[in-house]
């Protein structure tokens, strides 16, 4: 049995405060490593614009689509028309995503919107990139995929 002296015992109640401090930020701490990855369940027929995902001609736009719990079914980045909002076709290189939701992709473009840089996770700590050439409205790989440094900053 735990004393009160001061012998270097610990007092019952410290301990019991101690513990119930362990035991709450366990819990804290569980959800919010849960929900490291960016998930979404995508609507029929419903293309999230990704993060300046937009041209700057407002001609064109990327975005993500996917179907099932999560997005993982079927789950690709588009390349759209932006006035019209259907898909032109999708960006094949970008696979084995660890995100489903169109804010864990990043869209780079161009001043002329003739080029499309797209950055993703394909793990936690691993970034790729993929770089597009747009000509004639469709999406010509340049290079890619390759791993960089990480996401950009926003």
């Amino acid at each position: 049995m735990l004393s009160n002296t001061s012998s270097g015992n610990v007092k019952p109640k410290k301990l019991s405060l101690q513990l119930t401090a362990i035991v709450l930020s366990t819990l804290t701490i569980l959800p919010s490593s849960a929900n490291a990855t960016s998930n979404y369940t995508y609507k029929p027929g419903e293309y999230v614009t990704i993060v300046d995902g937009q041209s700057p001609s407002g001609q064109f736009s990327i975005a993500a689509h996917g179907e099932g719990a999560y997005g993982y079914e079927h789950f690709h980045i588009y390349l759209m028309n932006a006035k019209t909002e259907k898909p032109i076709g999708p960006l094949e290189e970008i696979k084995e995503t660890l995100d489903t939701g169109a804010d864990a992709f990043y869209a780079q473009w161009s001043a002329n919107s003739r080029e499309v840089s797209i950055t993703y996770r394909v793990d936690r700590h691993v970034a790729m990139m993929v770089r597009y050439r747009i000509e004639r409205g469709r999406a010509h790989l340049i290079n890619g995929p390759s791993k960089v440094e990480g996401l950009p900053r926003h």
